[in-house]
């Protein structure tokens, strides 16, 4: 698993090479939620080179849908899936 925070060079470098890989899409502020997606959902690719991704949605990115979710419960959040990617 791969945690980006003000890394948006390393997040769409890791996003490029995962197409089959996840990304836990972290809402910070006082929400507490998450959205589990894929990486080729319409919400993040292809990823806009112009915008902060990670700076201001930290993202949780891995290949295993159980150990990204068990991270994210377990630093607090409630994880919901996205319509969009089906995840």
């Amino acid at each position: 698993m791969h945690y980006f925070k003000n890394q948006e060079e390393e997040y769409v470098t890791w996003l490029e090479h995962h197409p089959v890989g996840l990304v836990l899409n972290l809402a910070t502020g006082g929400q507490h939620r998450a959205m589990i997606h894929t990486t080729r959902c319409m919400h993040l690719y292809p990823p806009d080179p112009t915008s902060h991704h990670t700076a201001v949605r930290p993202k949780a990115c891995g290949e295993d849908r159980e150990e990204l979710e068990r991270w994210g419960k377990g630093a607090g959040f409630t994880i919901h899936p996205c319509s969009s990617c089906g995840t």
